[in-house]
């Protein structure tokens, strides 16, 4: 779990500067997801999730407020961040605790960005991970 600088192609990091915290989420189909947070970090929940992942498909960030609930998660595809599952903040017409998504993708400058836009989850996304996001957090919404 880290940053580009530290991320092996062929598996694995030179460096982890993420770590898992608590138990593994898994759903009935298999997928599973992971809490993590950074290591060294005077807020463990304010940082983002990472760009890259080690093995897992899904990672969870915990709210850095309140009772540090879990309010977004991250989808990869070969290791490579594709999507954000964002529900702990309003953003635009979205409310907080309904899911909105932000598509990645590398800009033509060859960073990392998502969608500006966002939208609510499709229904192949739901059928995939809607049970392990209830799972992390059972007061999440698909739709308004």
């Amino acid at each position: 779990m880290g940053d580009v600088k530290s991320y092996n192609p062929s598996g694995g990091f030179d460096q982890y500067l993420y770590k898992q915290v608590g138990e593994t989420l898994t759903a009935s189909n298999g997928v599973q997801g992971k809490v993590i947070t950074k290591y060294s970090s005077s807020k463990p929940f304010h940082e983002s999730l990472p760009k890259y992942s080690n093995t897992s498909e899904v990672y969870f960030k915990r709210s850095d407020e309140g009772n540090n609930q879990i309010e977004q998660a991250r989808i990869y595809k070969n290791r490579e961040v594709a999507l954000d599952f964002d529900w702990g903040h309003a953003h635009k017409e979205f409310q907080a605790g309904v899911i909105h998504v932000h598509e990645w993708h590398f800009n033509k400058k060859g960073k990392w960005v998502h969608s500006e836009k966002p939208r609510l989850m499709n229904n192949d996304e739901i059928n995939r991970y809607g049970e392990l996001l209830l799972l992390a957090n059972t007061n999440i919404k698909f739709r308004p």
